[in-house]
């Protein structure tokens, strides 16, 4: 039984289910994400495409032969995937998403009701983004040798990559060799703290890491960045910090504080090359003060994470991808 069929089938209407089960095995193994949107087709993202699924289970482009979603087949989703408490999950719920056993995120959209000006809830809920966890073990590994440093140390490390290039489940794979220890590096392993703001990285469900972080790694889950990294320097003596998608106002403070408490980052930005990273007044401050001493740049060209360039605090070329 596949990882979608023993984690995600018990908590899809029969409806629902009945079409997803009778997908090919094959796709069904290699689906991303699956979407319901209220009186809309039911979708898939396959091999870099949208898909429509039709009632028998096989997916299509003709819009005519979907197989088209209820609203309350969302709502009754849902319920089921917060075991018949919306209301118990009523903080998850309002920062738009909620995370299933086996770290699959459920993103949300529906009505948003606003209480001075921030979200206090979604309700009247149009449209599930079931975003299928994979962790894949060893997807770092020809990544971490141009952040080791030596047995007990790294380098602060930046990766860049546009969306859907694999950097958080890049960064998740270097948390777990880099807390449990990297044999072939002779590299001991560290203490690992994580700031995992959109609970992707660990992928906590009820407070439990649904992915492999490493045993040295503490999770601060849901936690706005900023604020995490204070909290994990005041109370868990981390070695290294661990965070994605950083560039946003407060963040250039945040990392380095961090650094100048001689503790290490490792964090991701969006961005298609460094040259894009300049253009973004928190993440150019940080590559002026040379906060980074490595820049990983990935691609999805040849599938995610793949491995373009790599340069160092002096913008020196360690590596780039023959043309």
């Amino acid at each position: 039984m596949t990882n979608v069929q023993f984690e995600i089938f018990p908590f899809l209407i029969p409806g629902i289910r009945e079409v997803i089960q009778k997908i090919n095995i094959n796709e069904l193994n290699n689906l991303e994400e699956i979407r319901l949107r209220a009186g809309k087709p039911l979708m898939v993202f396959y091999k870099k495409n949208d898909w429509f699924v039709t009632g028998n289970g096989r997916l299509t482009r003709s819009l005519s032969e979907a197989y088209l979603v209820e609203q309350r087949e969302i709502i009754k989703t849902l319920e089921l995937m917060s075991e018949n408490s919306i209301y118990a999950y009523q903080d998850e719920i309002k920062s738009g998403y909620i995370t299933l056993r086996g770290g699959h995120r459920i993103g949300l959209s529906g009505k948003v009701v606003l209480q001075e000006g921030k979200i206090r809830n979604i309700k009247d809920f149009n449209g599930l983004n079931i975003r299928i966890a994979k962790e894949v073990r060893g997807c770092a590994k020809n990544i971490i040798k141009y952040i080791i440093k030596n047995s007990s140390d790294i380098y602060n490390t930046l990766i860049v990559g546009p969306p859907q290039c694999g950097k958080t489940t890049i960064l998740r794979d270097l948390s777990r060799m880099l807390s449990s220890g990297e044999q072939e590096y002779d590299f001991n392993g560290m203490k690992v703290g994580i700031v995992d703001e959109r609970s992707e990285i660990a992928a906590c469900c009820k407070g439990v890491p649904q992915n492999d972080v490493g045993y040295r790694t503490d999770v601060m889950d849901g936690c706005p960045k900023v604020l995490g990294m204070e909290m994990l320097l005041r109370s868990m003596s981390p070695g290294i910090i661990i965070t994605d998608e950083i560039g946003t106002h407060g963040d250039r403070d945040a990392v380095l504080k961090v650094l100048n408490s001689g503790i290490k980052i490792i964090a991701s930005a969006h961005g298609y090359n460094i040259t894009e990273l300049k253009m973004r007044e928190e993440l150019l401050s940080l590559i002026k003060s040379a906060a980074f001493e490595r820049y990983i740049v990935l691609s999805s060209r040849n599938g995610p994470g793949t491995l373009e360039e790599v340069v160092d605090e002096g913008m020196t070329p360690i590596y780039r991808v023959s043309a």
